[in-house]
């Protein structure tokens, strides 16, 4: 089997969130287990290239919409890359996403790189598009292009994001975008934009398959709460709509074998062992940043500051903490500047305060470090297509406070679910709920440790890795 990934973030090379660590682990993984994965991205100025290896131009050139072209390619976490090199300068930018014109430039992409896989011409069983970026290659190969395809698949990690473009966009690609602002077509499902084209519902309408992160996620798609004006194209499409959760990497992230922990541990390890490997954690913490020597239960968050993630309410939890006579250590930053302005001036109120730690400069080791340190961590999400914090969390033995969406509510279940608790979860968006359940989380660790130990120890054991997971993926892909 052949399987041709198309996005346009990889871990560790080209990454910004979840996106690059997905594609990475997927691909990874399915060639372990002998598919033939080629994954294909822009070769971006700011790669690391020694990161990378086997280097070389496989063809050197060829032309797209007037742009001389090559493709390079390489080897990186066990995957066999190909990184479209452009005379134009959309990926010269020093950065992935952010540059006005992102829907030129990721269309741009799209096509040279159907322009690449016709001049190759080899069979390809599945086409794996990921997001919007992509997602008009399913357009274009059944337009344009005549490729030895036996089937296309699109996997929408977050449906916030939806490429809003104009039609003339589509005329720079040498389709006539006037034809696809349609209903049944590409015209955005937003009654108030009827002249936009959306490229995520062209991926939705082309794709013979469109799969989604976790299974409750695709069910809130077909709700206008979490889906929007497209929920109606979700609803339309639904039969051929599936949720299969992501994995983690579990040789990155592995507490027996974590070169940023002062100490190793593993679900098989003792107890005690475990414990002291965490205590161990939070002395480094404690040195590193001045942090209170009393230990009272430490509460997280390691997120980007953004509405999707709940701002307002690790705010809240920021502060019931407190009260509760906790610790609370926050890891991320905003885009945003009127969320991060508020976040600075939440760090100027709590300055010198030995029992908060608000960082807002990503620092990768910073991460696992307080992953290992934490005994809870906070994900209070609007909305969550999947979520990996969770899963590294609980990898860590740190149990999760979370709110039921999306894959959140697939991967962490509270007191009375069918599955064993390994976390605590409550239901509304607001602060109330938060504080009932974050007393309840707090109320365990102090007063029935033996209790929490257990679920600590519960959530070590569990697998989400991609050895377990892709298998989901692999039966997704023999069945098209």
């Amino acid at each position: 089997m052949k399987v041709v990934q198309l996005g346009v973030e990889f871990a560790p090379i080209a990454k910004v969130g979840g996106l690059g660590e997905v594609i990475q682990g997927l691909s990874r993984e399915l060639t372990r287990q002998k598919v033939q994965v080629d994954v294909i991205l822009p070769k971006y100025d700011f790669l690391d290239v020694r990161k990378l290896s086997k280097l070389k131009v496989e063809v050197p050139e060829f032309t797209c919409l007037g742009h001389t072209n090559a493709m390079w390619s390489a080897t990186c976490e066990g995957c066999s890359l190909h990184l479209l090199e452009s005379s134009s300068n959309y990926f010269r930018r020093g950065k992935i996403y952010g540059c006005e014109d992102d829907t030129t430039r990721f269309l741009y992409f799209s096509r040279a790189c159907l322009e690449y896989l016709k001049l190759k011409n080899e069979p390809i069983n599945i086409l794996h598009l990921h997001d919007w970026h992509v997602a008009v290659c399913a357009l274009l190969a059944k337009e344009i292009f005549s490729l030895p395809i036996k089937a296309i698949l699109l996997t929408i990690h977050n449906g916030e994001h939806q490429g809003k473009s104009a039609p003339w966009d589509l005329d720079a690609i040498g389709l006539k975008g006037a034809d696809f602002l349609h209903p049944d077509r590409l015209q955005d499902d937003d009654r108030a934009h009827p002249k936009t084209l959306n490229l995520l519902k062209g991926g939705i309408v082309y794709a013979d398959w469109v799969n989604t992160v976790s299974p409750t996620y695709a069910k809130e798609l077909l709700t206008t709460s979490i889906g929007g004006p497209l929920s109606k194209t979700f609803r339309k499409y639904k039969d051929k709509l599936s949720g299969l959760l992501n994995g983690i990497d579990q040789t990155i992230w592995d507490p027996s074998n974590d070169p940023n922990l002062p100490r190793p541990y593993a679900a098989s390890s003792p107890l005690p062992e475990i414990l002291s490997a965490k205590e161990a954690a939070r002395a480094a913490l404690r040195k590193r940043f001045s942090l209170s020597l009393t230990h009272r239960p430490w509460v997280g968050s390691i997120t980007r500051l953004v509405p999707q993630k709940g701002p307002e309410l690790i705010e809240q939890g920021l502060r019931q903490t407190l009260t509760l006579g906790g610790s609370f250590l926050l890891l991320g930053s905003s885009p945003l500047p009127k969320i991060q302005k508020h976040f600075d001036k939440l760090k100027e109120e709590f300055a010198g305060n030995p029992q908060t730690l608000l960082h807002f400069e990503y620092d990768e080791g910073l991460a696992h470090l307080l992953f290992a340190a934490l005994d809870f961590l906070l994900v209070p999400s609007h909305f969550e297509p999947c979520g990996l914090t969770q899963l590294l969390a609980m990898r860590y033995g740190t149990l999760p406070i979370v709110r039921a969406t999306g894959g959140l509510k697939d991967t962490v279940f509270d007191e009375g679910a069918p599955h064993p608790q390994n976390g605590f979860v409550f239901r509304d968006l607001d602060p109330t709920a938060l504080t009932a359940t974050l007393q309840r989380a707090v109320s365990l660790f102090q007063n029935d440790p033996e209790k929490c130990n257990k679920l600590l120890i519960r959530d070590m054991k569990q697998d989400h890795s991609w050895t377990h997971l892709s298998k989901n993926y692999l039966d997704l892909f023999r069945n098209l």
